[in-house]
């Protein structure tokens, strides 16, 4: 009777046991659910945060430029890399609202500068059509994949969105809807824009100082699937409805049997996520039938498992809230070096600043950019750079105190906060503290040698009104840094502001320039020094602009290299020199041109194309053709630069080295390019015959030209006893104001016939 009752007791205990063990199993699995659940919509209020932010900084551009073109805001996306940055970002636009009596001129502007779609026969159709009191047009957009596809006339106050525009312009607040049908409908995020950025305080003058609505479209899919990385076996549904307007985002494949859970957002919002529950039932849980299987062996087994039960438990609990802290972490730090994001930096900025405040003390901002990370991605592959960027982020967290802060913004940027004592000995000095921290090479699987990485950094110091703001000033002046040249630090001034806004002015006019034409020619004669003959001309670029007047190529040049439309301007360049070269040929006199290239026309294997297809489309001998390369520019990549020099060379074209004596090339290097004549930098020739440094120095290229059986050619003579001191040191010619002004091609027209080869001057 005992034993059986020791049975009987202990089957009963043990079924009540593998009850509460089945039962516990599924709610841990329902707590993990829950979490994961919380998780996603809390990753998907993060990237509908980060994408209000780029909504933020659009409507501050259109504060600044409330009439802005379409080339303005082109030229700002540009410079901004919004598309790189945003990959799920699909396009952006400014909408405004245009009265009955507005609308003629809208119109006659759409159809001279289209920022969209027209109607047939490139007309203006408002759509839906119709006759109201105003419309909403859009007046810039741009997308991700090229021109904007919407109708020029679509009037979006007569469609969906209409209820939420008028709303968001009465309110001062904006939101995000979808917008669109079937497979291409979009997630829109907008915000009303205001006169001078200040949102006003009564409805009645939030009308009056509207400017228009600032808004960017989204690819839903992107973020739904962004946030459900690391979420295996379960599917989200980022779902709105309202008014008529019911739509649902998903991603993820949903097992059978799934549970779910809603979380709710606002305005209509909602994540709903599935996901299957393990645990099951009592004789397909494995725990509970363990434990009904062993109930037999006594009291003793059945009371072990009880314990093993209540700690079992515990350790579950234990799990939930250290897998709670894991997603706070992850929502908060940069998964690949796990220093802090963009959206905790922006925290601690606030939080630096509201102790400086209360305390007094001095703040900075470090804004750091490696320089030419990209071409450790395009050698080695994005696993080598990704190593890289860890790497650096170690020693920069290693060089720096713990209570200050290391974060990165997102691809090669990093981001330092400074404050108190740590700034005592200057901004600056912390900042050559970081580059040299990273002086030392980096060690990284993919290279058989260490590389070495340079940065330039963006100091911003003292209290803003925000942390955006501190943020901004920083990588201004990191902006500056780079285009000072490599391992650099600078300071933030506010005069950098009206560096970028005129910038930003000077860019969009060399992009308008090139468009109509503003370029221009003009040839400077090259003549025998000692016969005084004519040699040939030198083509030389101008920029005539309609309020600037003739710009000299130091004012333009480098901004067009640094955005790349050097390489059309060359094209058109070389084409027009061509051009006119063969036209003189024509005419019966045979003498070579000269054009310079830019360093970014020799970055590609395009060049040598570019220059085949001038010549054959003028008609040009090749051996009237010079092509002139920087000295500075030879060195960037010598040994792709000397393939690219020897390709050229096989077209039939000569090559010049244009100021030499910078001293840049090694004699070694020099022999390396296939080069025809050097032309003596100007520094060489200044008051060489009172000089007799200048004129050892002077002497010493001219012996190295012969000795290597180059032509020389000097930048200039000042007068008839600098010509003779440059005939005796055996410079074969010359060019500048000695012998011809600079002439465009009708100028040179009457000089060759004024001259019909007799000499200029006499030595």
């Amino acid at each position: 009777m005992v034993a059986a009752l020791v049975v009987i007791l202990g089957s009963a205990g043990t079924f009540l046991a593998a009850n509460v063990i089945s039962r516990n199993a599924t709610q841990a699995s329902r707590q993990n659910f829950d979490a994961s659940s919380q998780e996603i919509a809390s990753t998907l209020k993060l990237a509908i945060q980060h994408e209000q932010d780029l909504v933020v900084n659009e409507g501050a551009f259109f504060v600044e430029n409330p009439h802005a073109t379409q080339a303005q805001f082109l030229s700002w996306i540009s410079s901004t890399r919004t598309f790189s940055r945003y990959p799920e970002l699909s396009g952006s636009a400014l909408v405004v609202i245009v009265t009955k009596s507005q609308l003629p001129a809208f119109e006659a502007k759409s159809l001279q500068h289209p920022v969209g779609v027209l109607g047939a026969g490139h007309t203006f159709q408002i759509i839906p059509a119709g006759s109201r009191p105003f419309y909403c047009f859009q007046q810039v957009a741009a997308t991700s994949r090229g021109p904007s596809i919407t109708p020029v006339g679509y009037d979006f106050c007569d469609s969906f969105l209409a209820p939420a525009l008028l709303a968001d312009r009465d309110s001062g607040q904006g939101q995000y809807l979808p917008y669109g049908t079937g497979k291409d409908e979009l997630l829109v995020l907008g915000t009303p824009v205001y006169r001078d950025g200040v949102t006003p305080a009564t409805v009645q003058t939030r009308r009056a100082n509207f400017v228009g609505w600032s808004g960017t479209s989204v690819i839903p899919s992107v973020i739904v699937a962004t946030a459900l990385q690391d979420h295996r076996g379960i599917s989200a549904a980022f779902t709105y409805i309202g008014g008529s307007k019911n739509v649902s985002f998903s991603a993820g494949h949903a097992p059978s049997r799934a549970q779910s859970l809603t979380v709710p957002l606002h305005n209509g919002w909602r994540v709903e996520t599935y996901g299957a529950l393990s645990g099951g039932g009592l004789f397909t849980n494995g725990n509970s039938l363990i434990l009904l299987l062993s109930g037999g062996a006594g009291s003793i087994i059945l009371g072990l498992l009880v314990f093993v039960l209540g700690t079992g438990r515990a350790r579950a609990l234990v799990l939930v809230r250290e897998r709670t802290i894991e997603l706070q972490h992850r929502a908060l730090h940069d998964p690949l070096t796990g220093l802090p994001n963009r959206a905790l930096i922006l925290d601690r900025i606030d939080q630096m600043l509201a102790r400086a405040r209360r305390e007094r003390s001095a703040v900075a901002v470090l804004f750091l950019d490696l320089d030419n990370f990209k071409d450790v991605n395009d050698t080695l592959g994005h696993a080598a750079g990704d190593q890289l960027l860890m790497q650096v982020g170690e020693r920069l967290s290693g060089v720096l105190r713990e209570v200050d802060t290391v974060g990165r913004l997102g691809g090669d940027e990093f981001v330092i906060l400074a404050q108190g004592s740590a700034l005592a000995p200057g901004a600056e000095e912390v900042a050559q503290r970081v580059l040299d921290v990273l002086r030392p090479p980096f060690d990284i699987a993919a290279s058989d040698t260490p590389l070495r990485v340079t940065a330039s950094i963006g100091i911003a110091e003292g209290m803003r009104e925000k942390s955006e703001d501190l943020l901004r000033d920083a990588d201004i002046a990191l902006y500056q840094a780079k285009s000072l040249g490599r391992r650099r630090a600078v300071a933030f001034l506010p005069a950098m502001q009206k560096i970028v806004d005129e910038r930003q002015s000077l860019l969009v006019d060399l992009s308008a320039g090139l468009v109509e034409h503003q370029f221009f020619l003009l040839y400077q004669p090259i003549v025998n020094l000692a016969t005084g003959t004519f040699n040939g001309v030198e083509a030389m670029l101008r920029w005539r602009h309609p309020s600037r007047g003739v710009v000299m190529p130091e004012q333009f040049v480098p901004a067009l290299e640094a955005s790349g439309m050097m390489v059309a301007v060359g094209i058109w360049s070389l084409q027009e020199a061509c051009r006119q070269g063969a036209l003189w040929r024509s005419q019966g006199h045979h003498f070579p041109i000269s054009v310079k290239l830019s360093a970014k026309q020799l970055e590609s294997d395009d060049i040598i194309n570019v220059v085949r297809d001038a010549l054959s489309s003028s008609g040009l001998e090749p051996s009237s053709l010079v092509l002139e390369i920087d000295e500075t520019t030879l060195m960037q990549d010598t040994d792709e630069t000397a393939d690219r020099l020897r390709a050229l060379k096989d077209l039939g074209v000569h090559l010049a080295i244009v100021d030499f004596g910078t001293w840049y090339t090694s004699l070694t290097n020099l022999r390396r390019f296939p080069i025809d004549m050097l032309r003596v930098e100007r520094v060489l020739e200044s008051e060489f015959v009172d000089n007799a440094e200048v004129s050892v120095l002077e002497r010493t290229v001219v012996q190295l030209g012969e000795a290597l059986g180059l032509e020389t050619v000097t930048e200039g003579a000042q007068g008839h006893d600098q010509r003779r001191h440059l005939i005796s040191a055996n410079v074969d010619t010359g060019r500048e104001s000695l012998f011809a002004k600079r002439l465009d091609a009708d100028g040179v027209d009457r000089l060759l016939n004024d001259w019909e080869g007799e000499p200029v001057a006499t030595p």
